[in-house]
């Protein structure tokens, strides 16, 4: 089997395996995957279904651990630039 062939196989998650896997509810997810909180793609474009692929999901996971310490609060898994973009005042916080 060559590359592409395997491509074609990929198998992707639906957001209800997601939530039972993360614990979380469906509407949590599909509101973190529209905020790109959480890796997801669209199948046929922005309003086609939101599907996962697991090891997209398996490295935000594995990112968001390696990045936790103890004693210290949970990390945002959302990228900090889009943080600064949506959060009221965020800029003027990182000049403090």
């Amino acid at each position: 089997m060559n590359e592409s062939q395997s491509q074609l196989t990929l198998t992707l998650l639906k957001p209800t395996d997601v939530a039972a896997q993360l614990g979380v509810s469906r509407s949590w997810l599909y509101e973190a995957a529209k905020s790109g909180r959480i890796p997801s793609i669209r199948i046929g474009g922005e309003d086609g279904p939101l599907r996962f692929v697991p090891e997209d999901v398996q490295n935000w996971l594995d990112d968001a651990r390696a990045n936790w310490m103890p004693g210290r609060s949970t990390r945002t898994t959302r990228p900090a630039d889009i943080d600064r973009r949506t959060r009221p005042g965020a800029l003027a916080d990182d000049q403090h």
